[in-house]
């Protein structure tokens, strides 16, 4: 199978930050993932924030050159790559686009028709503003015009890496496989999910008309609901804006969204899964200045939800399923909800079969994150956590990781800082990716309560080898191993340089160059250590 993944607007680009810290934990082994992001606001702060993650994660990967491993952190192979409409000069609004006072009266009366005055006018750069009938009617017409600009040799930087993106999911006939991820209650991922998968189609045969999408590709999608809101729009930045989303009318958006993917025909002909994921109450997604709405833009810049979690997860699934997608199907899956609030479990997100896999690589990655932000010094801007490590092996002649280049060790430590946890300048606790998912639940959450602590001195003195709440998943307690009794980073650091056992292994794991060594030993140790899965 070949691996398709299409991240569309603010929600969609969360979902994809979700998504590749789960490569990094070692979801997605022996896997190859192409990745395409689309959205409209091409400042947009989220955007932003998953498009660096990415690279990071490439430069840690190994760049163009790198490939799949297995059982280890990092396991993933991804390429991205990167499309946004012109939105700008004489195309900022739909008014421009058309050429609707240059065209023909009956144009102008068509477009009248469907739209309204104030909707042909506002301008596109923050996104499509909750105006889905207006959204999916352009976003099909820049990706069909990207082809004909490729075609035409006339193609911006984002065409070609779009084309790119087409012409793979076009040699890999059958076994392609892609999933798009947004949400269906907003602008741009509302307005794009329907009609993705024709517009790929018509792009694929405008650049070669004997070409096609392979008619047993198989497309699966996020139906991501509300779940969060923010502050309605005031008087006044209506009054200068006419045009601009209001939360209130989420679930109202979701509600004729769902009932049009029950309904529509040709929707339901193309897409075989669809994972209806949806949240009891709204996060405040208001931003820093709580006086007006934030349409788009750097400003933007979320927090991070578990239905985003919720949604790579879907991701996962549609990847390795086996059966089910010969038909159009929608599913949901539910999770314990008492005392306002809900107890996750790790089968919830990941399913029964994977479970111990799932527990062991996040639980690994997030005592990883502990060892290299606050025992081996990385939160410090002058220290690097992952080089600390592995000078403690200068006195063993193998393996040879005191040779591995500070870029990269600097690269291992920021992207442990955005999975988890780092500290300001003032040494105050900024929450990562999963201290913020944690935050959206309001409840316990998979792991022991304190290693998500936002108390600066609670979370440096915390036990990372009593993550997992159950007792047979400890170490460092009293008479396990015998060695650094009560001491986790002891007994980590005695395993990890003294027990051959824990070495990689470049057959069963598959890595070659010293970084992917590097981790893939901290994963073996980390491993052995929690005792979910075996070696």
């Amino acid at each position: 199978m070949s691996y398709f993944l299409i991240g569309i607007g603010g929600t969609g680009m969360r979902c994809i930050e979700a998504f590749t810290h789960l490569c990094a934990i070692g979801m997605f082994d022996n896997k190859e993932i192409n990745i395409l992001s689309i959205d409209t606001d091409t400042n947009n702060g989220n955007k932003g924030r998953s498009e660096q993650l990415i690279d990071r994660y490439l430069r840690i990967k190994g760049g163009t050159d790198a490939k799949p491993t297995a059982n280890t952190f990092f396991s993933a192979k991804l390429n991205i790559f990167k499309f946004a409409p012109e939105y700008s000069g004489n195309r900022g609004t739909y008014e421009l686009i058309s050429d609707l006072n240059l065209g023909t009266e009956e144009n102008k009366a068509l477009s009248d028709l469907f739209f309204g005055q104030d909707v042909q006018q506002f301008t596109l750069d923050h996104g499509y503003r909750a105006q889905t009938h207006l959204g999916s009617h352009l976003m099909y017409h820049c990706i069909v015009e990207a082809a004909k600009n490729v075609r035409d040799g006339r193609a911006r930087n984002e065409d070609k890496q779009l084309s790119e993106f087409l012409d793979k999911i076009y040699q890999e006939g059958e076994n392609a496989r892609v999933f798009i991820l947004g949400s269906i209650f907003g602008g741009t991922g509302a307005s794009s999910i329907p009609i993705i998968p024709r517009a790929l189609r018509d792009a694929i045969r405008i650049k070669d008309q004997n070409a096609e999408i392979h008619p047993n590709a198989k497309f699966g999608c996020s139906l991501l609901t509300e779940y969060f809101g923010f502050n309605s729009p005031d008087p006044s930045q209506i009054k200068s804006e006419k045009v601009i989303a209001d939360s209130n009318n989420f679930s109202r958006n979701s509600q004729a969204a769902l009932m049009f993917y029950q309904a529509d025909k040709t929707v339901k002909a193309t897409y075989k899964m669809m994972y209806h994921i949806g949240w009891p109450k709204k996060k405040d997604f208001s931003g820093p200045n709580s006086q007006s709405t934030v349409t788009g833009g750097g400003e933007q810049k979320n927090s991070c939800h578990v239905t985003e979690l919720l949604s790579a997860c879907a991701a996962y699934d549609f990847f390795n399923r086996n059966e089910g997608l010969d038909q159009n199907d929608i599913v949901f899956k539910s999770a314990d909800y008492s005392n306002d609030s809900f107890n996750f479990k790790f089968q919830d997100f990941i399913g029964e079969a994977k479970t111990k896999e799932f527990m062991n690589k996040m639980g690994s990655f997030l005592a990883f994150s502990h060892i290299i932000i606050n025992k081996e010094q990385g939160w410090k801007p002058e220290q690097s956590g992952a080089l600390n490590l592995v000078r403690k092996f200068e006195e063993f002649k193998t393996p040879d990781y005191i040779y591995l280049p500070s870029q990269e060790a600097k690269d291992i430590d920021e992207f442990v800082k955005s999975f988890a946890f780092s500290y300001d300048s003032k040494e105050n606790v900024i929450p990562g990716w999963l201290f913020q998912v944690r935050e959206s639940i309001d409840g316990p959450f998979l792991f022991q309560t304190d290693s998500f602590s936002t108390n600066t001195r609670q979370l440096r003195d915390f036990h990372f080898g009593k993550i997992f709440n159950e007792e047979e998943h400890q170490f460092a307690r009293k008479g396990k191993l015998g060695i650094g009794v009560g001491d986790p980073y002891q007994v980590f650091i005695d395993t990890i340089l003294k027990d051959t056992g824990v070495r990689p292994s470049a057959e069963k794991q598959k890595v070659e160059r010293l970084n992917e060594r590097f981790l893939a030993h901290t994963y073996n140790t980390l491993t052995k250590l929690f005792n979910i899965i075996s070696n």
